[in-house]
């Protein structure tokens, strides 16, 4: 436990997290690896996980009528996926890994179980789950307008 909570703490999401913060997360988490064309996410399937990229690229995808696949973002080490749905309910995107992929999954379920019992936690992780989708919207924005200046 001690290596996992080491590691996860050199992840930029959780970095500057206090150590007990950091401790207490470590319940929920899990090292995962994809290789190259897995699905960490699938449309419409349950999602119930937050995935910290550690290492490798993922394909964000959104599906058109028709069934083909449009990459809308490509997220590395450093990233966070599945921050839309901090609690569980259906995804909206694939995320697909493009080569190997390592990373953490956190459970939400038990993230949000310890987000609720220590609010300082909760505040904290919560404001940077906000920054990170206010970051992903601001790229989305400019993508938008780039395609049809």
């Amino acid at each position: 436990m001690d290596d996992l909570e080491r590691v996860l703490k050199a992840h930029p999401f959780m970095a500057d997290l206090e150590p007990d913060h950091v401790r207490f997360v470590v319940g929920c988490a899990k090292n995962v690896r994809f290789r190259g064309g897995e699905y960490l996410i699938r449309e419409g399937d349950r999602e119930d996980t937050l995935y910290l990229v550690r290492q490798g690229t993922v394909s964000v995808e959104l599906r058109r009528p028709g069934g083909d696949a449009v990459c809308v973002e490509t997220v590395g080490a450093g990233d966070v996926l599945g921050v839309s749905r901090l609690t569980p309910g259906a995804a909206h995107l694939d995320c697909r890994a493009r080569d190997t992929v390592l990373a953490f999954a956190l459970d939400n379920t038990c993230l949000l179980e310890k987000m609720q019992e220590d609010p300082r936690l909760g505040f904290a992780l919560t404001m940077r789950l906000l920054e990170r989708t206010y970051d992903r919207l601001s790229r989305a924005r400019l993508q938008h307008l780039d395609v049809y200046k």
